[in-house]
């Protein structure tokens, strides 16, 4: 019911489940009551849709493969994404999922049309799961995810001339032995935010921030964004705007309708961050939202 929409059905439902609960868990009683919540938001968000025109991307940019994680360049020419293809450069199949592994693609819009996307190949690519995760403003500079064996980790590839160098591993203060999932560079590029599940956090992962250091030129220690953005859930998919006030994420545990919402908190003149803001139906629906990305203008 709740994933078909049928807010109050779904309501009726979770309630007559409460009632089966013999143990009175407290976690799945915190689950259920938590459904519950989703669906009065969801029937809030439905009741008042904001003004905003859907479409989907076409070919030759989506295929039958999973086409995921857009990131575009800041004057929107060049659009990086992660496909699992039967153009792979392993040329494997992941068995536990039965699709190929993941690669980096790229396309650029000429003439007001996207390309075909284009494999990156290698050195950017390689036989294991590689999938984009941000662009610099300047298209200079891209931050890519690598499996590392289920280490999930961030690593840096550098635009030279018309070749993208071999993918480097971001520093210990970035990457830990835990996971590191999504970043997004500020507009000046001396700011980076990213997501990580290593201890010490709120929840499960976390959005940190980190600054880049002049002298040791590399970037300095992270810091957890804290309690209003970070829930004892996951967020996830972090994107700074190039206002570097307006940061996007998705989230299970800010008010959602189900699954990952896609949340908006501003950065306030004291310096902390606002509580996030759903950023409402149709782009939010009852299943996961995640991997937003916005342009300059916030219209796009």
């Amino acid at each position: 019911y709740h994933i078909t929409m049928q807010f109050d059905k779904a309501i009726a439902a979770f309630n007559k489940y409460k009632t089966t609960l013999v143990s009175k868990n407290p976690l799945e009683l915190e689950d259920v009551n938590k459904r519950i919540e989703e669906c009065e938001t969801a029937k809030k968000l439905v009741a008042a849709p904001i003004r905003a025109f859907i479409d989907n991307f076409g070919r030759p940019v989506n295929t039958k493969y999973p086409e995921y994680g857009a990131i575009i360049s800041a004057d929107e020419s060049v659009m990086m994404f992660t496909s699992r293809r039967n153009t792979s450069t392993g040329g494997k199949l992941d068995l536990g999922l039965n699709e190929y592994y993941e690669d980096i693609y790229i396309s650029n819009k000429i003439g007001g049309k996207w390309t075909e996307p284009e494999n990156m190949g290698r050195p950017v690519n390689s036989d294991e799961h590689d999938a984009t995760v941000a662009v610099a403003p300047d298209a200079q500079s891209m931050i890519i995810y690598i499996d590392d064996k289920g280490d999930g980790n961030l690593y840096e590839c550098k635009l030279v001339g018309a070749i993208w160098s071999k993918p480097k591993k971001m520093n210990k203060n970035i990457n830990t032995k835990s996971h590191e999932s999504s970043a997004s560079y500020s507009s000046d590029g001396k700011t980076l935010y990213f997501v990580s599940n290593k201890p010490g956090g709120f929840g499960n992962h976390d959005i940190y921030v980190t600054s880049w250091n002049e002298v040791e030129k590399d970037w300095g220690e992270a810091k957890n964004l804290g309690p209003i953005v970070n829930t004892k859930y996951n967020e996830e998919a972090v994107v700074i705007h190039p206002d570097g006030k307006s940061l996007y994420f998705s989230s299970q545990g800010q008010k959602t309708m189900g699954g990952y919402d896609i949340f908006k908190s501003t950065l306030k003149e004291d310096g902390t961050w606002g509580v996030p803001e759903n950023i409402g139906y149709p782009i939010n629906t009852v299943d996961d939202d995640v991997f937003f990305v916005i342009n300059a203008s916030g219209r796009r």
